[in-house]
C-alpha cells in the first residue's frame, strides 16, 4: 500500500472521546445478533487454545483472529448480516496482523516491565491497529503508525478506555469464565465503534493483496 494512504487517516475534525456511547454501541452490536456472536467468541478460544499448543501458534493466530473481529463488526456498522465464517477472514491480512500483533505485544510488555503505565499508553497508542488493517489492509507499520497518529491527539482518554476494556474482560472472567464470551466481542465493538467514531469506516471493505 502507498504510504499517502496511512498519511490519509486521520481523526475527524469534530472528533470527540465518548467512551460510554461506544460501550453502548458494542452493546447493541454484541447483543443484537448475541447467539451467532457467542459461537463466534467460542471460535477464537478453541483455535488460540488449540494454537497454544505449539510454540508459536498463539503469536501467529491471535493477530488474523483479531482482525477477523473487526471486519465482523465493521461489517455490521455498515448495514450488513453477521456471518459466521468472517471471523476467517483476518487471515486474508495474515502477515500484516500476525507481525503487528507480535510486534506491539513485545511494545506493550517491555511497557510493563518498567512500569504499568507505560504498557497501558502503548496499548492505547496500538489499539488501532488491527482496525486499520482491516479497513484498509496496509502492511503492519503502516497499520501501527496510523493508528500511533489517530489516538495521539486523545492519548490520556484512550489509556483510560483501555483500562475500562481491560476491566470488562477481567469481569468476564470472574463470571465464572464464561463471561469472555460476551466481554471479549463487547470489547472488539465498543473498538470498532470507537474507530468508527474517530475516524470513519469507508463504505466498502478492504480488498485483500493479492
Amino acid at each position: 500500500m502507498d504510504k499517502s494512504i496511512e498519511n490519509e487517516i486521520t481523526v475527524k475534525a469534530n472528533a470527540q472521546v465518548n467512551m460510554g456511547n461506544w460501550i453502548s454501541r458494542g452493546w447493541d452490536m454484541t447483543f443484537s445478533d448475541i447467539g451467532p456472536i457467542i459461537l463466534i467468541s467460542l471460535i477464537y478460544l478453541v483455535v488460540i487454545a488449540v494454537a497454544s499448543s505449539t510454540l508459536i501458534g498463539e503469536f501467529v493466530v491471535i493477530g488474523p483472529l483479531n482482525v477477523g473481529f473487526f471486519i465482523i463488526f465493521f461489517k455490521k456498522i455498515r448495514g450488513g448480516k453477521i456471518d459466521i465464517g468472517d471471523i476467517g477472514k483476518g487471515f486474508s491480512f495474515f502477515v500484516a496482523a500476525a507481525l503487528s500483533y507480535i510486534i506491539v505485544g513485545f511494545f506493550i510488555s517491555i511497557g510493563f516491565i518498567f512500569c504499568i503505565i507505560p504498557g497501558i499508553v502503548i496499548s492505547a497508542l496500538y489499539i488501532f491497529t488491527p482496525a486499520i488493517i482491516a479497513e484498509k489492509n496496509l502492511d503492519f507499520w503502516q497499520a501501527m503508525e496510523a493508528s500511533r497518529k489517530i489516538v495521539t491527539s486523545h492519548l490520556f482518554e484512550m489509556s483510560i478506555f483501555v483500562i475500562v476494556l481491560g476491566f470488562i474482560n477481567l469481569l468476564g472472567v470472574l463470571l465464572c469464565g464464561i463471561g469472555v464470551l460476551i466481554s471479549i466481542p463487547l470489547t472488539f465493538a465498543a473498538m470498532a465503534a470507537a474507530y468508527d467514531d474517530l475516524v470513519g469506516i469507508e463504505n466498502e471493505p478492504a480488498e485483500t493483496a493479492e
